[in-house]
């Protein structure tokens, strides 16, 4: 699926820096499940479907809430079941797993995350609490950087347009 970030991808750099690195902690955000929700098509070999990529004009077209809940579940567990395969293959005394937002499916009419929404549906996340333990029963594919290097400001301009700088 181009332009998306399958959770291995992540899984995988998150495992080997760890590996490799001694940081005091180490971020990693997966996009999943944030649309398009790619899983299903990834999993059937095909492209994606409507409600997969465009759910919001898709709801308004059919009013079809079970096709978009199934698609978002789907890529909720495709994402759950590598985060499972990182805390078996990585060394951390403390591991928190949360979400940048909750989501809303027709409670009290509200579909989706509304920017500045104080719903609870979309304001309360995840909040999760666990360690890892490295068993070394998976072996990170990475591919290595090009040694293309960035500019400092090309560098502060990506961080900025990701939310980190200001």
């Amino acid at each position: 699926m181009e332009g998306n970030t399958p959770p291995e991808y992540v899984t995988d750099r998150g495992i080997a820096v760890g590996r490799e690195q001694d940081f005091d902690r180490l971020i990693l955000q997966y996009h999943q499940p944030h649309t398009p929700w790619f899983s299903q098509a990834l999993s059937e070999g095909r492209e994606l479907e409507y409600h997969e990529y465009d759910w919001w004009n898709y709801y308004y077209e059919t009013g079809d809430t079970d096709s978009i809940w199934e698609a978002y579940i789907s890529d909720l567990r495709y994402v759950l079941d590598d985060i499972e395969t990182l805390l078996d293959n990585l060394n951390a005394e403390k591991v928190v797993i949360t979400a940048d937002h909750g989501e809303s499916f027709g409670e009290y009419g509200i579909l989706g995350h509304k920017l500045g929404s104080l719903h609870p549906q979309i304001r309360k996340v995840p909040w999760v609490v666990t360690t890892a333990e490295d068993k070394e029963t998976y072996e990170p594919t990475v591919a290595e950087p090009d040694n293309e290097k960035m500019s400092r400001d090309e560098l502060n301009s990506q961080l900025k347009a990701l939310g980190y700088k200001v």
